[in-house]
């Protein structure tokens, strides 16, 4: 490639290659600077061009007639090429690598190639792809390791995780007698006689609170002594403990007890004691959460789940809906939409945006199902047409239209030139509370974040989902129909008159009554904000000295928007002290010098503030963050988080990835390779046809997505969708599985329906494969990616870090990685019935 690439670029010639297929990836600028960590931005810019000037599709044809005598004709995109054997190979091989692209580097390359096996013929050297070793040898290690790779086989990667860690908290206290005085020197009988009995409620580095039956009388400037002894056996702590400490609050609780809390005092504590205090604690914490390593593994589930829940259900094709039953009819409660199902919701949407899906519930049919409790799926065709300027929405079963002349006749009149779709529809039964509530790995007591992450449904969203047990979903198939039969056309028919009753869909409630979750979220913040005033002030400012109240416009843990009562300019991250006063019910807190960095303005003139330190030592966030634990049934959520009822959009994501049908996987792409390697599996998920010797197994799907045609095929297509900017791509196989292989891998009969369809074979090679087994037909859509945001893992991969940064680093990684999703679904039933009526 020397030829080709710049000269001050040739030392880059193995890195500017591996990147040539993500020229037009969003993240061909990371890419770049993690390959090339040392040099400076001006050279990534330069190899970043000479990637896009490489990637360029090409015209001239490659001709190597004049280096070979074995030449054959090669056509691509309606270019020839003549190429011998070993050309070729290298040819198709670089079209899979470049997602099925004819660019300058891949002339280049078989050219060049060419060139190398026709100098070293006569050394008997004449493999395609050989490497100089010459020219290698002088090669540092880094640039060597990008000749080898290894794509791992597709593994199952949950979208809920079940592995948590689930104890109570202990209560292992140690005994506990408070003095008024100083005790160094007293023994150990005389502090028994003289001490009063307290009962420690919680402790820890810099605050204790005590309980004692009776009020500590004498005391003197809120001066107090604790002696801690006989430890429970479970710390892992003899020493007997000496502790002073300053009283900064005290009340009389409901049983005539009262209670203290104490502050630690350095200086009322002997040195030594200090040293044992803390050991002491840490004792004590390690017996009451056990090692920190056992949370690992819980902890990277957790965050696996999480991740690849929003990597799906951002782009999930199908519509689920919450339904509830009353007065003996069946009602729809929640709808989500995703930007995967943006065009099929469109369909069930008029010129006002009003969602006309659940009309669906007006079905005697779909009743039925619903009254069930059982898994159903059934097929059917859905006319969208208008009657007297107002939508109408028109439904015939599939098995009605193969089975019943007349139903055909409506189609015909009705449908089949007009704007349709063939559905999927599937019910099934949900526990929606239970699916709904997703917690951490881990209980509250092993870190305080993780009281947030572990808190219960917010109280509105549970009201609205509690006593829905059921859910449909819908899946557009229209796709299978064109690729059996015909185009499907997207005029709006008006009708003169309305189609029989029977046909009819009307809705049992007003289209209002549904809720509408949207899954991804407009606000790109990481985390909730929400409307709250609090009183504040800026009583520093450039290292002076001031006073400028406001008040808060809204509030999230790490940031805020003020309002202030004068017009003040401050540069953006310029720090600021405020102060600021949290309403606690049980009494108002204000927290003072509270340092924070200036974001900006919002276009009212409101400042935009950041807390400036870590946010475990920051008070004012720990502050918010208590607030909001204890009054989030009651908060009024800020800007989009998918539904205007705070906590029900991640309810109703929960619920869908306990419950969704299909079965994604996930497309990565690394610095110098693509690949499948995950998808996910729930309850309901399997592809029952996909089956090898009458087992139904979740290996075969593996294989299958770790095929490399299928992986090919799927690759390819995610790259026209970049390159196009299409939002989605949808493809029919027929798969048929057949014996292990030495590998022990299962192998497979594998065909596109629109490559038999457009080679009249549909019918005649489904019938072949039949002969063998019960082959399988599937569904696989492909969506390029977003990236995922760790708003609701945040916490969780923060505590991983600390724990294993490695792992927790990989596993990021491997998320960010991800250029597409996959989605498979098994539609046998179908397609079959569709082949078999192909005309």
């Amino acid at each position: 490639m020397s030829s080709v690439i710049s000269p001050h670029l040739q030392k880059f010639e193995k890195q500017i290659l591996s990147l040539v297929p993500y020229a037009s990836n969003d993240r061909l600028e990371y890419l770049v600077k993690k390959l090339l960590p040392d040099e400076n931005s001006g050279q990534h810019l330069a190899v970043k061009n000479e990637i896009k000037k490489l990637a360029q599709q090409a015209n001239k044809p490659i001709d190597l007639r004049l280096i070979f005598a074995d030449c054959q004709i090669v056509t691509h995109n309606k270019v020839n090429h003549y190429l011998d054997i070993a050309g070729k190979k290298l040819f198709n091989e670089k079209l899979v690598e470049y997602q099925n692209l004819y660019t300058t580097a891949l002339y280049y390359e078989v050219y060049e190639d060419a060139q190398k096996r026709a100098a070293n013929k006569d050394k008997g050297v004449s493999k395609y792809n050989i490497e100089n070793e010459n020219e290698n040898e002088n090669e540092n290690e880094n640039e060597n390791e990008f000749s080898e790779f290894k794509i791992d086989k597709t593994e199952p990667k949950p979208l809920v995780n079940k592995n948590r860690i689930i104890n109570e908290l202990k209560k292992l206290n140690s005994a506990c007698k408070v003095f008024i005085n100083p005790i160094m020197g007293m023994t150990a009988q005389g502090k028994k006689e003289v001490g009063i009995t307290a009962n420690i409620e919680k402790m820890n580095n810099q605050k204790v609170v005590i309980q004692t039956s009776h009020e500590i009388a004498g005391v003197i400037a809120n001066k107090v002594y604790l002696w801690l002894y006989d430890h429970h056996t479970e710390i892992d702590f003899t020493e007997e403990l000496e502790l002073g400490f300053v009283i900064i609050d005290s009340q009389k609780s409901s049983a005539n007890k009262f209670e203290y809390l104490l502050k630690f005092s350095s200086p009322l504590t002997d040195q030594q004691m200090r040293v044992l205090f803390a050991h002491y604690l840490r004792q004590k914490k390690l017996a009451i959460i056990g090692p920190t390593e056992r949370f690992i593994t819980p902890l990277f589930d957790s965050v696996t789940s999480k991740g690849y829940e929003q990597l799906y259900l951002n782009k999930t094709h199908d519509i689920p809906l919450l339904c509830y039953k009353n007065n003996n009819a069946w009602h729809a409660k929640v709808a989500m939409k995703t930007s995967g199902n943006d065009e099929f919701w469109r369909f069930f949407s008029d010129t006002d945006e009003n969602f006309h899906l659940p009309v669906l519930l007006g079905n005697e049919d779909i009743q039925k199902a619903l009254n069930e409790r059982n898994t159903v799926d059934k097929y059917a065709f859905i006319l969208k047409s208008k009657y007297k300027d107002t939508f109408i929405y028109s439904l015939i079963w599939y098995d009605d239209f193969v089975n019943n002349r007349s139903v055909k006749a409506v189609f015909n009149n009705y449908f089949k030139n007009s704007l349709f779709r063939v559905v999927k529809i599937s019910s099934s039964f949900i526990n929606s509370v239970e699916d709904a509530y997703v917690p951490s790995a881990l209980p509250c007591h092993v870190h305080p974040k993780m009281a947030v992450l572990n808190r219960a449904i917010p109280k509105a969203a549970l009201d609205m989902i509690s006593n829905c047990d059921h859910m449909i979903t819908l899946s557009d198939i229209t796709s299978l129909y064109e690729t059996i039969h015909r185009p499907v056309s997207e005029d709006i028919i008006e009708l003169e008159n309305l189609l029989p009753k029977r046909f009819q869909l009307s809705p049992v409630d007003s289209l209002d009554e549904t809720e509408i979750v949207t899954a991804e979220n407009d606000d790109s913040r990481g985390e909730d904000r929400f409307v709250l005033s609090f009183k504040m002030a800026i009583t520093r400012s450039n290292n002076v000295v001031t006073h400028i109240p406001g008040i808060t416009k809204n509030i999230s843990i790490q940031g805020l928007l003020v309002s202030l009562v004068k017009e003040t300019k401050f540069k953006a991250g310029e720090e600021i002290e405020i102060e600021l006063t949290v309403p606690f019910s049980e009494q108002d807190r204000t927290l003072q010098k509270q340092k924070y960095i200036v974001l900006g303005y919002d276009s009212h003139g409101a400042v935009r503030l950041l807390m400036n330190t870590i946010e475990s030592k920051h008070l004012t966030c720990r502050a918010i963050r208590k607030y909001i634990y204890q009054h989030v049934d009651t908060l009024e959520a800020c800007g989009k988080r998918g539904s205007r009822i705070y906590g029900l959009q991640k309810a109703m994501r929960n619920i869908y990835a306990h419950n969704h049908f299909s079965i994604p996987f996930y497309l990565k792409a690394t610095k110098h390779q693509q690949y499948i390697n995950a998808a996910s599996f729930s309850g309901n998920s399997a592809l029952k046809h996909l089956v090898y010797k009458n087992e139904n197994s979740e290996e075969i799907i593996l294989n299958l997505l770790s095929n490399q045609k299928f992986r090919d095929s799927c690759l390819s297509i995610i790259a026209v969708l970049a390159y196009k900017e299409l939002p989605a791509r949808a493809f029919y196989i027929l798969v048929l599985p057949k014996d292990k292989n030495d590998k022990e891998e299962y192998s497979f009969w594998y065909r596109d329906l629109s490559v038999l369809k457009k080679s009249a074979q549909l019918k005649e090679y489904t019938q072949k494969v039949s002969n063998h087994g019960k082959p399988a037909i599937l569904k696989v859509e492909l969506k390029k990616s977003d990236k995922v945001q760790n708003m609701y893992y945040r916490d969780e991969i923060s505590y991983l870090k600390s724990l294993d940064k490695d792992l927790a680093d990989d596993l990021e990684t491997q998320l960010e990685s991800t250029i597409g999703i996959g989605e498979v679904t098994d539609l046998t039933d179908i397609a079959i019935k569709m082949i078999a009526n192909a005309t």
